[in-house]
């Protein structure tokens, strides 16, 4: 019995060491691509910089902003959005039955009057109790509704939209004056994008006034500091890469912009999915790759959407575990993508990386903690091949982080002080000394959640006003 245990014990182990080679040789890859993606982009609109496309090449939007008690950021997320620099566009504000003070703020702050609006039912949704109109901001527009969801919420916005194109917006983020312009003219360049997404940063730290980010800094608590090394290394190495080889599997749902006419296709959001984002794009994907394959879903670096994250591992764990739930949801509803040749580079590459390393990774990362004890209790570890193991796992995880840095401040270069750029170095450093291991407990507890049925939910996240969040 005990050498049936020692076999399955060095079974595991190199199983465990070909995937840690697999995982990071598709890190390194991503290195490549993105850095290369990052400068043909850059060069591609160096000349469209500071110039403006004539009216009649900038296509109207529709900014949809799902409020479900909300009160503590609204009015100034709003106040960010009715100001964006862009010719023509509206801001419908759905409030999905709020039981604080998120409509009286937004009634009192834009003045609200109701209209007698019949909107169009192409998408399915709760009731909607009122429409509003703004006295004072004729682009605002406000649908109160009985509560159903963040999807029930966009279907309901959508069937508001006046303009062939709807973008969507968490109502505590802030978007910078010039994104709209900047993720549009997208549209202009490839008419075949039919949906695009832009770059989530932090607002956490930043001085903040008037509904706009006026100087960038980075956040006070050290769980925050590696937020935003986290969200680098997400985007400008992940959605980059994914956008680059065109199988880009998540479009954020806190900045994401989709054609109205794909959006109906596919019968807009579904209700029963745990996180909408990800299984919005992945349908998507599945349609696009079957019918129309001359269509693409994007990624712009440049585009800035400020989001404020957990500064507490009791709400960052909240968030996390979610996440993976949504994850498994999501890809388990479409299980039928997995090596599936129909969808080609979907079902051979983005769908199994997504699969075998962020859907089962946390699973595999903690059984192979417990895999190490065992060992040790066995006789059969090897001290010094696992601290070499570990060594080189810690380097590299740091490399990567460190590389999200360097491709951030080589390129735009946002954080001004070389405090901040410091603190940014010791927060990818950081992260591998208990942060990393702590996230994949929480997504293993997650998985633990969805499977003991639990697959709805979203918890509480404390969310505080962004006059609080900026720093002198």
């Amino acid at each position: 019995m005990k050498s049936l245990l020692i076999d399955g014990v060095y079974l595991f182990n190199w199983f465990v060491l070909v995937y840690f080679f697999a995982l990071n040789l598709c890190y390194l890859l991503f290195l490549v691509i993105s850095r290369q993606a990052m400068r043909e982009y850059n060069l591609e609109h160096k000349l469209a910089e500071g110039s403006r496309l004539p009216r009649y090449f900038q296509k109207p939007f529709t900014i949809l902003v799902p409020a479900y008690n909300e009160e503590n950021t609204i009015v100034d997320s709003v106040h960010s959005l009715v100001q964006l620099d862009y010719p023509e566009y509206e801001v419908v504000v759905i409030n999905d039955g709020s039981s604080d003070q998120t409509f009286e703020l937004l009634s009192r702050a834009y003045e609200l009057v109701k209209v007698d609006v019949t909107l169009s039912r192409h998408f399915s949704s709760e009731p909607v109790r009122g429409i509003y109109y703004s006295r004072s901001y004729p682009r605002l527009t406000v649908v109160d509704k009985e509560n159903g969801g963040k999807s029930d919420a966009y279907n309901a916005g959508t069937n508001a939209a006046r303009y062939p194109y709807v973008c969507c917006v968490d109502a505590d983020s802030l978007l910078s004056g010039d994104s709209m312009f900047k993720l549009m003219r997208q549209f202009v360049i490839s008419p075949f994008i039919v949906g695009i997404g832009g770059i989530i940063r932090l607002s956490n730290g930043c001085t903040i006034r008037d509904g706009q980010v006026t100087r960038i800094r980075m956040p006070g608590k050290m769980v925050e500091k590696i937020q935003v090394v986290e969200y680098l290394r997400a985007f400008l190495f992940g959605r980059l890469g994914w956008s680059r080889l065109n199988i880009l599997m998540i479009i954020s749902g806190a900045f994401g912009v989709y054609r109205q006419d794909i959006l109906r296709d596919l019968g807009g959001w579904s209700t029963s999915s745990v996180v909408e984002d990800m299984e919005l794009v992945l349908r998507m994907q599945k349609m696009i790759y079957r019918k129309r394959p001359q269509d693409r879903l994007a990624f712009a670096p440049d585009p800035i959407c400020w989001t404020q994250a957990p500064d507490s591992l009791k709400g960052l764990s909240t968030q996390r575990e979610r996440w993976q739930r949504g994850l498994m949801d999501t890809l388990l509803r479409n299980l039928g993508v997995l090596f599936n040749i129909r969808y080609r580079r979907l079902g051979l590459l983005g769908y199994p990386y997504f699969f075998f390393f962020e859907f089962l990774g946390p699973l595999i990362e903690v059984f192979g903690y417990v895999i190490v004890f065992a060992s040790y209790f066995l006789g059969i570890l090897d001290i010094s091949f696992l601290l070499l193991f570990l060594a080189v796992a810690l380097l590299w995880g740091m490399f990567v982080s460190l590389c999200a840095v360097a491709l951030e401040e080589s390129t735009y270069h946002r954080y001004e002080s070389a405090k901040d750029l410091l603190w940014m170095i010791a927060a990818a450093v950081l992260e591998n000394f208990g942060y990393r291991q702590l996230h994949s407990l929480w997504r293993l507890k997650g998985m633990i959640k969805y499977v003991l049925g639990k697959r709805s939910g979203w918890g509480t996240i404390k969310r505080t006003s962004f006059q609080v969040s900026g720093r002198q």
